[in-house]
């Protein structure tokens, strides 16, 4: 399997074109990236969706189209986006000024471990298909409130495959579709806005129930941790074919080894399992392979 392959495996597009255009669209002048698929209604639907005062990751911010607006209604806003070009008619305009605002170069697999977020925001991603799961995945260990979602609707199913493969996957989803007013040509404009919550999620294994405390191995590790024990925990687990494993330490300890098992988590297999607190424990469980919604 080439690097493109597995590029397009994972973001169900070859995302270095995808980029590529990105960047290119940025030399534009005058351009609004995405101002063609925004409007008023949308706007509105979104942003009952996004709590006052609350932490927000903006993935896909490009040049801060729905930026400013988040900016009005959240607390902080980390804007997100891959490409410099895009980033630098950002930071250039006057949404850049707010305090509450933190600008992050890359993708979601590119941010930090320990970051953490109430929301995520995702605007008309260029991902398909299965990398659509796999965003919701990545954003699922970050988020602690819920994923809001915009899709197209017209000339793709995205909205609809998503929706189905994130309710397999044990999550509540709940979607909107968002129509405009008629243009002057009578012409309307259609988004499909997927809510998912990620709060109480329980991975869910097609064709079985959701994997909880009672069906995890257990393990304690003692206070203070030893060091390296959260990279041999995650190795371990890896190599045991297990659904579950369930960490217990001393309440002293707990948030500490957290950070450190999904530290280990990302660098050694942050597509094969997910990190969760479970009351005083640590839940580590193995990700079901996102080929097996894909029916």
């Amino acid at each position: 399997m080439t690097p493109q392959d597995i590029a397009a495996d994972q973001f169900g597009v070859p995302i270095e074109s995808t980029l590529e255009r990105r960047e290119r669209l940025a030399n534009m002048a005058d351009i609004q990236y995405g101002q063609e698929r925004i409007f008023p209604e949308l706007v509105e639907a979104l942003m009952r969706e996004v709590p006052e005062g609350s932490n927000v990751l903006e993935v896909g911010a490009a040049t801060g189209l729905l930026t400013r607006q988040l900016l009005a209604r959240a607390g902080h806003v980390t804007a997100l986006e891959p490409s410099a070009g895009m980033l630098r008619r950002l930071l250039a305009s006057d949404v850049a000024e707010s305090e509450n605002l933190s600008v992050v170069r890359g993708m979601v697999e590119d941010l930090r471990p320990e970051s953490f977020y109430e929301i995520a925001v995702v605007t008309f991603t260029p991902r398909r298909g299965v990398g659509l799961l796999r965003l919701l995945l990545e954003l699922a260990i970050r988020v602690l409130d819920r994923v809001v979602i915009l899709l197209e609707v017209e000339n793709t199913m995205d909205w609809a495959y998503l929706a189905r493969a994130a309710a397999v996957q044990g999550f509540d989803v709940r979607v909107n579709i968002v129509t405009s007013q008629p243009s002057a040509t009578g012409q309307r404009k259609h988004a499909a806005i997927l809510v998912v919550d990620v709060a109480e999620w329980e991975p869910h294994f097609p064709g079985e129930e959701a994997w909880g405390v009672s069906d995890a191995r257990e393990t304690d590790v003692p206070y203070p941790a030893p060091r390296g024990a959260a990279t041999r925990l995650v190795r371990f687990f890896l190599a045991s074919g297990d659904r579950a494993m369930l960490v217990n330490t001393d309440p002293k300890g707990v948030e500490r080894l957290y950070g450190n098992l999904r530290t280990a988590a990302h660098r050694l297999g942050r597509e094969e399992l997910t990190v969760r607190r479970h009351g005083t424990s640590i839940q580590l469980v193995r990700l079901p392979r996102t080929g097996e919604t894909a029916e």
